[in-house]
């Protein structure tokens, strides 16, 4: 019997599948090709770090800076040291440090060096603090006086003089790791101090590290993770590779079309691989599993490249929808004025693409290739104790309406306490130089962030404004400084080019360590500024403002995306399947879920922040795939009463669903291990909206189908 004839009499899409399997080794070898081809890419690979990419240019917050740029001067990416000391009042660390000071002033590509020795006297232009005026005070005195007296040098040095901060401008064009390395190793001979980077490019120089840490180590610890329970599972190593091999390719393609197209990973993306890999091996499981189902104890080979073709046939369609919900999910995240989320949103839906279709036309080309699964091979019976209680929970009648109304309703009415907010520190990793540094900072006092308050000065007395915003910004000393010889010395320095307004730099805390909000200090000022009367005068600025400010406009929109989500895919669902009940019991099980996360959050006492949000709805994407794969054997089974079909359907959808949840979380647990706060709570949340969906559609959705179309 020859074998093209075994695919010829199929069906549709089986037919396409069955001319697959006739011959394997050809679409094995095409494959295995572009996988080579997709590696080679995959090494021009980058990680770029923009936090200010999470803000489109057309916010509020951006457009604030485009202004000041055209009325002051462009903003320039500032190397920021932190020295650390037991006292800078002694003799000899003072010394140290105006000798540091001069050393980096001659750093080729530094423009400027911004401290504490480069602050002039009040009413002349020299330096103050080795100037006449102080000459006659011990080290200690001279600092509490420029302290006391002068608000610029109260943010340069802390009030017990343990720390100081440089800020190094670099010339037009030669800011980057080249200069920041320079710093570094002109600072370096210095021994009376501490010197550690905490500017912005040290925070993004510090993410990229652990980005790459994370690529990795963590994929590749997903990977090992997935196939040790795909072994327990299968038991076969043959099996193993049906099942891992078109994850580890397709995540290789995804990979190369990045290296390829030029895109970079960001923070925003940073557990895409990962999850991108669960989900492969998602979908791979099913496929295999049913070829299990699909033969029977026939060795012909024409049989059973018909009966593989066909159970790879059948799957499909819930692989596409899972998938396409998945894609969907991704793609709301389009919808925000963020470029970040607009280029996780495309990679994403590329991602799900490329991964979706490795794995439908290698998994079935495994199969015929590698002889398995085996003829007679018994499912995986380690999960198969989920479908008995499933079962009884389904033959509960009204009960089961009744505890989904109560679970539902109660999770709501927790989520309903929810704030939106920005945790500068998801993003600060854990453990780092930079992030320990930033936290001395701010418990000494000197912020973590620099912002700068926009005064708008009065025709009529120009500098009214300024010096009552001094006032409100630093303090009574500021509002005397400004009215001194220290404010007429500097203010004009702090001018617009038209003279039209002042900027004031600030510094604020905005790492927020100790459960503090990140933008408690800058709603302070923003209050005092008001008590001053000069809230329609004045407007804070800044790359860390815009976060804080656009950070929860931007959960909004989200959220809104979030919404779109569900709405669309509760309409897909009802639109397959052709009953609006099924996309109703659908849509309450998969809900769920995803109240259930948000009031976890309310517990912990944490705000709604970008990377949770973004979690909801990628949560919610992927928590539908195990209602649609039921929904799918439920479409499969034999014509009779809804009961007999629910029990087809749970027998054999119950243990894959099992255990490919149990992939997805054993995948998105290693996510825990990342030292980025962000991406270990974006896969935590995610694992914990999986496990809430597989009770949900294992408990509640049988039970909710048999009550809505008894």
């Amino acid at each position: 019997m020859t074998t093209p004839p075994a695919a010829s009499d199929l069906p549709g899409v089986a037919r396409l599948f069955g001319r697959l399997l006739v011959r394997p080794l050809l679409p094995a070898l095409v494959l295995l090709v572009v996988t080579v081809l997709a590696l080679w890419q995959a090494t021009r690979l980058q990680v770029a770090v923009d936090l200010s990419g999470l803000i489109g240019p057309q916010t509020e917050g951006a457009r604030a800076i485009t202004t000041y740029e055209e009325r002051f001067s462009p903003l320039r990416a500032e190397e920021v040291l932190l020295l650390r000391a037991p006292s800078f009042a002694d003799a000899q660390v003072l010394a140290a440090f105006e000798d540091l000071i001069l050393e980096l002033q001659f750093v080729d590509g530094v423009e400027q060096v911004i401290s504490l020795a480069g602050l002039p006297a009040p009413g002349r232009a020299g330096a103050w603090l080795t100037g006449p005026e102080l000459a006659d005070l011990s080290p200690e005195e001279r600092l509490h006086t420029m302290r006391d007296t002068d608000p610029l040098a109260a943010q340069l040095i802390s009030p017990d003089l343990t720390a100081t901060v440089i800020v190094v401008v670099p010339a037009e064009g030669q800011g980057g790791d080249a200069l920041a390395q320079r710093v570094v190793q002109a600072a370096a001979p210095f021994q009376a101090f501490r010197v550690s980077m905490v500017g912005l490019l040290a925070v993004q120089r510090a993410i990229a590290a652990e980005l790459i840490r994370d690529l990795e180590v963590l994929t590749p610890s997903a990977v090992v993770l997935c196939l040790l329970v795909s072994l327990l599972l299968f038991r076969t190593w043959r099996a193993v590779a049906v099942i891992a091999l078109p994850p580890i390719a397709g995540v290789a393609w995804f990979f190369g079309w990045m290296g390829a197209a030029g895109i970079a990973i960001d923070p925003v993306m940073g557990a895409l691989p990962v999850l991108l890999i669960v989900l492969a091996f998602s979908d791979a499981i099913h496929v295999y599993h049913a070829g299990i189902h699909a033969l029977d104890g026939s060795e012909d080979a024409g049989l059973r490249v018909r009966r593989l073709a066909r159970a790879t046939a059948e799957t499909a369609p819930a692989a596409v929808l899972t998938s396409l919900t998945t894609i969907i999910a991704f793609a709301s995240l389009s919808l925000p004025d963020s470029p970040s989320l607009n280029t996780m949103s495309y990679t994403g839906v590329v991602g799900m693409v490329l991964c979706l279709t490795s794995v439908l036309l290698m998994t079935p080309v495994l199969m015929a290739v590698l002889g398995v699964p085996r003829p007679g091979t018994r499912e995986p019976r380690l999960f198969a104790a989920v479908v008995p209680p499933a079962l009884r929970a389904a033959r509960m009648g009204r009960v089961i309406p009744g505890i989904s109304g109560v679970v539902l309703v109660g999770f709501w009415v927790l989520q309903s306490g929810s704030n939106m907010g920005f945790r500068y520190g998801d993003y600060l990793p854990r453990g780092a130089e930079v992030s320990l540094a930033l936290a001395d900072m701010e418990e000494a006092g000197l912020g973590s962030d620099r912002m700068l308050v926009i005064v708008e000065a009065d025709p009529d007395d120009p500098l009214a404004r300024v010096q009552a915003a001094a006032g409100a910004v630093w303090g009574p000393a500021g509002e005397a400084w400004a009215r001194g010889l220290g404010g007429a010395s500097m203010l004009p320095r702090m001018a617009a080019r038209d003279g039209s307004a002042h900027a004031l730099p600030t510094n604020l805390p905005i790492a927020a360590r100790g459960g503090q909000r990140a933008d408690a200090a800058l709603s302070a000022l923003q209050t005092r500024l008001a008590e001053a009367g000069l809230a329609g005068h004045t407007r804070i600025i800044g790359p860390g403002q815009a976060l804080l400010t656009e950070g929860p406009r931007l959960v909004v929109n989200l959220r809104l995306g979030l919404y779109v989500t569900i709405g669309v895919i509760t309409l897909l669902v009802a639109l397959v399947y052709r009953s609006v009940r099924l996309a109703l019991a659908a849509l309450v099980v998969n809900v769920i879920p995803i109240l259930g996360v948000e009031a976890w959050l309310v517990v912990l006492g944490r705000e709604l922040t970008i990377m949770n949000v973004i979690a909801l709805t990628i949560a919610f994407g992927i928590a539908v795939d195990d209602t649609l794969h039921f929904l799918n054997r439920l479409r499969l089974a034999p014509e009779g009463p809804i009961g007999a079909r629910v029990t087809r359907a749970l027998t054999e959808a119950g243990p894959p669903m099992a255990a490919t949840s149990g992939i997805i979380l054993a995948g998105l647990v290693v996510t825990l291990a990342s030292s980025l706060p962000g991406l270990a709570i974006y896969g935590g949340l995610i694992a914990l909206a999986v496990a809430l969906a597989l009770v949900a559609d294992l408990f509640l959705l049988p039970g909710l189908i048999r009550w809505s179309l008894r």
